[in-house]
């Protein structure tokens, strides 16, 4: 085997050819994004929890299919407000 195959990255961008990409800069303000970020946690373990309880407690299917599918929505909710993590982010 050689060098070549080992180190074979023409598929790569070279350095001076990669696009310039403005700072990343969120829709919502920091508070909004921990305030949606707080009420998706808290309705998450919430709703994660509320759906096995109502199939255990022989809740009508409607109720335990609508409790799964608002428990999977949760993330989702979140990101659509930017509160997700993201690597452009300075602290």
């Amino acid at each position: 085997m050689t060098d070549e195959h080992l180190t074979d990255d023409v598929d790569q961008p070279l350095p001076g050819s990669v696009p310039y990409e403005a700072p990343y800069t969120p829709l919502f303000d920091a508070s909004v994004r921990t305030a949606i970020y707080v009420v998706c946690a808290i309705a998450g373990v919430i709703l994660s929890v509320a759906a096995p309880v109502a199939i255990a407690a022989h809740a009508p299917e409607w109720a335990t299919i609508l409790l799964s599918a608002m428990a999977g929505a949760i993330p989702t909710v979140a990101a659509a407000f930017g509160v997700a993590y993201n690597p452009s982010r300075k602290v």
